[in-house]
């Protein structure tokens, strides 16, 4: 699940080493590691100013969220207790709410401030999950099977507007025509990209008009041979993400049909024949 940094600096990853998956940061040729805990930690998700990471552990037996400082100081900090599998998904532009998908109650939010309150804000009875917002924090985008598969929808993000509201999602507007999933944002907001049932990278234009979202025509951008290709049917999560300069960064599936080795015994080029 690589997510490039807001300035395009650095990338985070899930990385296993010596049988232990942790995140690590890259920057350029450098390689850094950023968790250390013996439990599997994932599913990184980059603050507006880079400053913090929130990511997802299975520390206590069930999978709660936790965020770190990206300069490695400090302590991590559990935010989010889950008697479930939770994992979060996207943090809102101006920094004060983090969305999340929970396997038993949906697609949540998260208040970064304040007393931190948890609350579902889409649980419609249908698997609904990778719920991204907007670059202006307006929008969210996310991927659902109300029609029977898995396709893109775009929602208007209502913040609270008294203290103890809840945020809320406005009716839904679809985006993919033919079957969609991992949905990310170009970053001034003018696109979304996501996956087709082929692993096919898609572009859709999302103008606009007042407080209402057009969805334009999908165009192929690209074929991918991304890990967990076009379906959500793996727990992998999006193995993609967009750079500021509009550069994707893919997590491919390596060449399974390279050349194979051929081991020579009792070779000696020196012997005489």
């Amino acid at each position: 699940t690589p997510r490039v940094s807001p300035d395009g600096r650095r990338v985070s990853v899930s990385r296993t080493q010596q049988g232990n998956q942790d995140l690590w940061l890259l920057d350029g040729v450098r390689t850094s590691r950023l968790t250390t805990d013996a439990a599997v930690d994932r599913y990184a998700e980059w603050s507006p100013d880079g400053a913090r990471i929130a990511f997802a552990s299975f520390r206590t037996g069930f999978t709660d969220l936790y965020q770190t400082l990206t300069d490695g100081t400090g302590a991590e900090e559990r935010i989010l207790a889950s008697d479930s599998f939770a994992t979060p998904s996207s943090w809102s532009p101006d920094g004060r709410y983090l969305l999340y998908y929970d396997f038993s109650s949906g697609i949540g939010v998260l208040p970064m401030a304040g007393d931190g309150k948890p609350s579902p804000v889409l649980n419609n009875g249908f698997l609904e999950r990778d719920a991204v917002f907007s670059p202006d924090g307006r929008w969210v985008a996310y991927q659902s099977e109300e029609s029977g598969r898995p396709e893109v929808y775009v929602r208007a993000f209502v913040p609270p507007l008294t203290a103890g509201a809840l945020p809320q999602l406005r009716s839904p507007v679809l985006v993919s025509t033919t079957g969609g999933v991992h949905p990310a944002w170009r970053p001034d907001g003018k696109e979304l990209y996501y996956l087709n049932p082929s692993a096919a990278m898609m572009a859709v234009p999302v103008p606009v008009n007042g407080s209402a979202v057009s969805p334009g025509t999908p165009v192929t951008l690209f074929p991918t041979r991304i890990l967990g290709g076009g379906t959500q049917s793996t727990p992998l999560g999006r193995q993609y993400d967009v750079a500021p300069d509009r550069r994707f960064v893919i997590n491919t599936v390596l060449d399974s049909n390279a050349a194979p080795i051929t081991l020579i015994q009792n070779w000696s080029p020196d012997a005489t024949k």
